[in-house]
Parts: C-alpha cells; sequence; structure tokens
C-alpha cells in the first residue's frame, strides 16, 4: 500500500470514530450491530434474532446475519427499514459493510461451500459409513484396504464439517 493510500484509509477511518474502539482496534459491523441490540440469540452460526430497536418489540422480530464477506444483513419482520435500525443503532447503512482496505493480518472469512442442510445430510452419510464400519470391526470382520481408505475420508470429511460449523478458516 502506497503512503498516500495509507493516509487516505486513515483519514477515512478518523470520519467514523465509530468503527474505532478506544484502543484504536477496528471493529466488525457484526460487533457494531449486535451490542446495540437487546433479547439477542444466536439461531446459527453467523445468525441471530432480537428485538427490533427502532420499535416497541415484545418479541424477537428481527433477523441478523453476518455474510462470509463480513457484512451484516438486518430485516425487521415487523416492517421496519434499514435506515431505521440503523439510525435506532446509531450507525449508518456503511457500519453494515466492512471497510474496503481490511488492516494487515485481519483474517478474512471463507465462502460456505456448503448450505446446512447439505451439510447434516453429508454428516449422516458419513456417520452410517462409520457405524457400518465399528459393527462390522466388532463381529471380527476385518476391513480391507479400499474401505480403510473410505473410512479415513469420511473421518475428513467430518473433521471438515465440524470445523466448517465453527468457522474456522481454512489455509
Amino acid at each position: 500500500m502506497t503512503a498516500a493510500k495509507k493516509i487516505a484509509t486513515e483519514e477515512a477511518c478518523l470520519h467514523r470514530p465509530h468503527r474505532l474502539t478506544a484502543n484504536a482496534k477496528f471493529v466488525l459491523p457484526i460487533d457494531l450491530v449486535l451490542k446495540g441490540l437487546t433479547g439477542v440469540r444466536q439461531r446459527q452460526p453467523r445468525q441471530w434474532s432480537a428485538r427490533c430497536p427502532s420499535h416497541d418489540d415484545r418479541g424477537p422480530s428481527l433477523s441478523v446475519r453476518e455474510t462470509p464477506e463480513q457484512a451484516v444483513l438486518i430485516h425487521c419482520f415487523a416492517g421496519c427499514t434499514v435506515n431505521d435500525i440503523t439510525a435506532a443503532l446509531g450507525l449508518n447503512k456503511a457500519d453494515l459493510f466492512p471497510l474496503r482496505n481490511s488492516m494487515p493480518g485481519e483474517p478474512r472469512l471463507p465462502p460456505r461451500l456448503l448450505t446446512a442442510g447439505q451439510a447434516l445430510e453429508l454428516l449422516r452419510l458419513e456417520a452410517m459409513l462409520t457405524l457400518v464400519a465399528a459393527s462390522n470391526l466388532s463381529r471380527g470382520i476385518a476391513l480391507t484396504e479400499q474401505d480403510r481408505s473410505r473410512l479415513l475420508t469420511a473421518v475428513g470429511r467430518i473433521e471438515y464439517l465440524c470445523e466448517e460449523s465453527l468457522g474456522v478458516i481454512h489455509a
């Protein structure tokens, strides 16, 4: 990054002080949004429900989701607009998106390759294969080299699905 571009980036950050914490660390958009909400409940990885801050919400009508690119999607099922919600949080729409010039060493979330349903189906199939192999071994039936290789593939896939569900960044 050139010196001029670095200065321009720093100046842009100065105009948005709420994107910096007291110790000058950048805050992710999802953290900005979630800290201003009440009744927050995580529904699945990177997806939450909460009370909408722009109307008298008695139950959680706000859906919040973080994309793999770290942008925040919000939707109020009672009909509040994105502008209403961000204004109630003291934010603007630009705060729902990560800064374009990310800081050096800042991790990026990889795109999801499988939907939750696809991941569960794959996990079910690999668990079934593992069960059959364990059953055969308990009966004294030896696994062939091909069976062992397929079992190792199943274990690798299950491990990948566990990491994926926790949001582990793959190299």
